[in-house]
């Protein structure tokens, strides 16, 4: 009977642990323009489409972006720059619902007698969901050359060290297959 329990429990344990959001749940998707020379571009310009509600999370933004495109190369200009970056951040009105409870039992008593007690917790939040689109816009033809989306949940009680951190994962997974490779002719 113990061992059922147990048993039990560690099925409950890793079937929660898979159900947890975490930086990997980042869904991501790019599109681009299959014409386009991605190597002909050496710099970049910030610029907001629509900002993070918070002036902190669109500078978080903004420099993951820029040590992102950096990364790869290319430099960040003011002055006739190759690209436009233009960021939209939404935090979507629908919110995703994460349930957990938790609970435990007592126990039966000595000789069929006696009993225990038995309690339950249930926690219901409601987590937002954010979405970064980041469109890269061709500075000489002002044409839109290639979209990455990014949208997870939001831990509106997270320390600044956590959201730059998921922040960081977030660009990091969005920007992992660019520059596009190239078409082959």
């Amino acid at each position: 009977m113990r061992l059922a329990r147990l048993l039990v429990f560690a099925v409950i344990l890793v079937l929660a642990a898979i159900m947890v959001p975490s930086a990997s749940a980042v869904s991501v998707s790019e599109d681009y323009n299959k014409g386009t020379d991605f190597s002909k571009y050496k710099s970049f310009a910030l610029k907001v489409g629509t900002p993070a509600p918070s002036p902190l999370g669109q500078d978080r933004i903004e420099k993951a972006i820029t040590a992102q495109l950096e990364g790869k190369g290319m430099k960040a200009s003011a002055d006739a720059p190759d690209l436009q970056v233009f960021t939209h951040v939404q935090i979507s009105s629908e919110k995703v619902v994460d349930v957990n409870s938790f609970g435990y039992g007592g126990y039966h008593g000595w000789g069929g007698w006696g009993g225990g007690f038995a309690t339950s917790t249930v926690n219901v939040r409601e987590i937002p969901v954010g979405t970064l689109v980041v469109d890269l816009v061709d500075s000489s033809s002002k044409e839109l050359v290639w979209r990455g989306v990014a949208s997870d949940t939001i831990n509106p009680n997270a320390k600044p060290e956590k959201r730059e951190k998921v922040i960081n994962q977030a660009v990091a997974k969005l920007f992992k297959k660019f520059p596009p490779i190239p078409a082959k002719k």
